[in-house]
C-alpha cells in the first residue's frame, strides 16, 4: 500500500486561452504524479483532478465538448452559468457536453474531484486546454446579484436554526415530538396554500402574475398530500407567536409590491423549504411529501430571479431590507416549530438534555 499526499501532486493555477489568462483556482491532475499515472489503468479512460476554489474565487463560465462529473468533497460553493445554485460537500454536479458552467467558492471555499471519461483531463495540455471560456463583458453584473449574495449568508444562518438542529438531533425520534412537528408543518402548509392564492389574486404586473400562477399550479394540493400521508389526524396548532408570524407573511402578500411578493415567495420561502425538506426527507422517510417537495423547491427558487433582475437600483436596496426581514421571520417561525414540538421534553429535561437543540441567535 502507498499513500500519496494531495500536496505532492503538481498544481496548475491558471491557463491561457485565446490570449487571455483565466484563473483556475487550484487544479491537481492525478496523472501528473508518476505513481498515480502508473496505478490508474489507461484503458479505464478516467481522467481525475483535484480542484479547489477559495472563498469568492471564481472559475469563470466556460464550456467543453466532454462531459464532466464534479464531486464536491469538502466546503461550499456556487455553480455559475446556465444553473446558479449553492453546492456543498456530498453534492454531485453533472456537466453535460457544451453546457455553460462555472464555479465560485463561498464561506471557506471547496475541494472537489473533477472527472472526465475520455482519458484526458481538461487542462492536461496547457498549450491547448479543452475548454472555451465565455467572453467577458465589461459589466456582467445583474440587479439581483446583490440580493443573491445576501441570500447565501441567510441560507447558512437558516441551516443552524433550531428547527434544523431538531431534525438532526435524537429528539426527532420521539413519537410525540414528531407528531407535534408534523402538526406545525401541516398548519404552515395550509397557510402556504393561502399565500399562493393571495399572491395570484393581488399581483398586478402581468409578468409577475404569470410566474405566480405557474407556481400555484405546481404547488396546488401539497398541503393535502402531507395530510393524507400522516398516520394520525392533524391537530391544528394554536399558538399566538406562531400565528402572528404567519400573519406577517399574509400581510406581505396582500399589501406589498409585486417585487416584494416574488422575493419572499421564491427566495425566502422556497429557499428555506428546499433546505428543510431535504433534511426532513431523511427523517420522515416513509412520507414521500418531503422528498418530492425538496426536489421541487430548488426549481421554484429560480422562477423569480429573472423578475428580480428587472428591479431598479432603488428597488434593489429596498428589497435587500425586505430579504433580511423575511429571513428573520422565517427563522423565527421555524424556531417556533422546534419549540412547540419539544415543549413537553423541554419542561422535563435537564440543561444537558437540551443541547441537541441549541438556541439560535
Amino acid at each position: 500500500m502507498e499513500v500519496i499526499s494531495r500536496n505532492d501532486i503538481e498544481t496548475l493555477n491558471s491557463v491561457m486561452v485565446n490570449g487571455t489568462s483565466h484563473d483556475l483556482g487550484v487544479v491537481k491532475i492525478l496523472s501528473q504524479h508518476p505513481a498515480l499515472a502508473e496505478f490508474i489503468p489507461s484503458q479505464s479512460e478516467l481522467a481525475i483532478s483535484w480542484v479547489r476554489l477559495e472563498k469568492d474565487q471564481e472559475l469563470s463560465v466556460h464550456q467543453h465538448p466532454e462531459a464532466s462529473l464534479i464531486l464536491i468533497c469538502d466546503g461550499t460553493g456556487m455553480t455559475l452559468g446556465a444553473t446558479e445554485r449553492g453546492i456543498e460537500a456530498g453534492d454531485m454536479v453533472l456537466v453535460r457536453p457544451h453546457s455553460l458552467h462555472g464555479f465560485k467558492g463561498t464561506l471557506e471555499g471547496f475541494w472537489a474531484l473533477s472527472i472526465q471519461f475520455n482519458g484526458k483531463a481538461l487542462y492536461e495540455d496547457t498549450t491547448r486546454p479543452n475548454v472555451v471560456f465565455k467572453p467577458q463583458e465589461k459589466d456582467t453584473a445583474k440587479p439581483a446579484d446583490a440580493l443573491m449574495r445576501d441570500n447565501e449568508v441567510y441560507l447558512e444562518r437558516f441551516k443552524i436554526s433550531r428547527l434544523l438542529s431538531l431534525v438532526n438531533s435524537p429528539l426527532i425520534d420521539q413519537p410525540d415530538v414528531r407528531e407535534k412537528l408534523l402538526d406545525c408543518l401541516q398548519t404552515w402548509s395550509d397557510m402556504f396554500q393561502d399565500l399562493l392564492h393571495i399572491r395570484v389574486a393581488m399581483t398586478r404586473d402581468p409578468a409577475h402574475k404569470k410566474i405566480a400562477i405557474e407556481h400555484l399550479v405546481e404547488e396546488l394540493g401539497h398541503n393535502n398530500n402531507l395530510r393524507n400521508q400522516r398516520d394520525t389526524h392533524h391537530s391544528p396548532v394554536s399558538d399566538a407567536a406562531f400565528h402572528s408570524i404567519m400573519e406577517w407573511f399574509r400581510h406581505q402578500m396582500l399589501y406589498k409590491s409585486d417585487m416584494v411578493k416574488t422575493l419572499l415567495m421564491h427566495v425566502v420561502l422556497e429557499g428555506s423549504g428546499e433546505i428543510f425538506h431535504s433534511e426532513a426527507a431523511r427523517v420522515f422517510a416513509s412520507m414521500p411529501h418531503f422528498q418530492e417537495h425538496g426536489e421541487d423547491d430548488g426549481s421554484h427558487v429560480s422562477m423569480g430571479v429573472e423578475l428580480l433582475n428587472q428591479a431598479s437600483p432603488t428597488e434593489i436596496e429596498e428589497l435587500r431590507e425586505t430579504l433580511s426581514e423575511g429571513w428573520n421571520m422565517i427563522i423565527l417561525l421555524c424556531d417556533r416549530f422546534a419549540d412547540i414540538a419539544c415543549s413537553d421534553h423541554l419542561m422535563r429535561a435537564t440543561p444537558t438534555a437540551l443541547q441537541p437543540v441549541p438556541v439560535y441567535s
